[in-house]
């Protein structure tokens, strides 16, 4: 999933070098697609001419349809140049909702990198899993209820992860319905 945050993915951005790294959905340009690669002693083990190689089965393998819409995709519609200005928009999506959200006083944040991301129902500064422990699901699932009930819907788990199909116009209309619903929540919660 994180190979879509900006023209390399997470890999540089946290000066990684991986052993091995998947490939998948988006790469196929709508398509079923999944690819592997890494450095090349652990590709070697592969390595189709050598008698002790491991075998590579897949269903996907050799779709020409999926290689040639991921072609295009990659090429013409999410090049490097849009990767980061779209992992960019989300960034600036997550300080929206964030301010949103502390304007109205309800214990919610969004955490996320780029354009995936995931709202919790807690203030408490969220560094690991441990610190949701005293996060109020039951907060986030009224948010998630309202927002659907205004025609927006997220995952009832929070999680975001932006389109490069939504319009500036479509996130201004979800800011303030995030804003309006962590209103209505806030005016229910007991003082």
């Amino acid at each position: 999933m994180t190979s879509r945050i900006g023209a390399h993915g997470m890999q540089p951005r946290l000066d990684i070098g991986a052993d091995l790294t998947t490939l998948g959905k988006y790469l196929g340009g709508g398509f079923s697609f999944g690819a592997f690669g890494g450095r090349a002693d652990v590709m070697a083990i592969f390595d189709p001419s050598s008698p002790t190689a491991l075998p590579h089965a897949g269903t996907f393998n050799n779709n020409r349809a999926s290689m040639v819409a991921g072609h295009a995709g990659l090429t013409q519609v999410y090049t490097p140049d849009v990767a980061e200005r779209h992992t960019a928009r989300g960034d600036a999506l997550r300080v929206r909702l964030n301010d949103a959200l502390g304007r109205s006083g309800t214990p919610f944040q969004v955490t996320g990198l780029g354009t995936l991301m995931n709202i919790h129902a807690t203030t408490a500064r969220i560094r690991r899993i441990d610190d949701l422990a005293d996060a109020d699901e039951r907060l986030r699932e009224l948010l998630f209820l309202d927002l659907l009930d205004h025609g927006y819907y997220i995952a009832a788990r929070g999680y975001l992860a932006l389109s490069l199909a939504v319009t500036d116009d479509q996130l201004d209309g979800f800011v303030a319905a995030v804003d309006a619903a962590a209103r209505r929540i806030s005016d229910a919660l007991p003082t």
